[in-house]
């Protein structure tokens, strides 16, 4: 059985965005008890992990790290020749993924229980995202008990 939804998401501005609740209510729409949710966010200056939900300072660990790995910021841009300004965000969008596959199992989403499903957003201006979910899977087979 296969199962598909694009979803336009809320205007974002640059952060994380937990979307582990909507991707559950997608899942059980789906009717699929057992298979893979694959995730696709529609562009290359976002993207979709997942992180742990346990300490809300994991989050700002994780924008500390991707800012050191491709800084943006004036000085960084200076030592860059003018051709090359798209370089830092290009290098930040090469590191991360669009695209996301988890485990439905029970009907359920597969991820850990202290993990979260984030929408990381690296546009400091607000734009829209369109989101595709496709659920692979069996759906829930009921038992047949024979009589005589």
């Amino acid at each position: 059985m296969l199962y598909q939804n694009t979803l336009q998401l809320a205007e974002h501005t640059q952060g994380a965005y937990e979307i582990t609740e909507l991707v559950t209510e997608i899942i059980k729409d789906s009717k699929i008890h057992t298979g893979t949710c694959h995730l696709f966010i529609h562009n290359s200056s976002s993207a979709i992990l997942i992180s742990d939900t346990a300490d809300e300072s994991t989050k700002n660990l994780t924008a500390d790290f991707m800012a050191q790995l491709a800084p943006s910021s004036v000085d960084a841009n200076a030592n860059i020749n003018n051709a090359m300004n798209a370089v830092p965000p290009t290098m930040k969008y090469a590191r991360s993924q669009n695209e996301l596959t988890i485990p439905v199992t029970s009907g359920r989403s597969g991820i850990g229980v202290w993990q979260g499903i984030f929408l990381w957003e690296y546009k400091s201006a607000p734009v829209e995202r369109k989101l595709t979910v496709t659920i692979m899977g069996e759906p829930l087979h009921k038992s047949f008990r024979l009589t005589r």
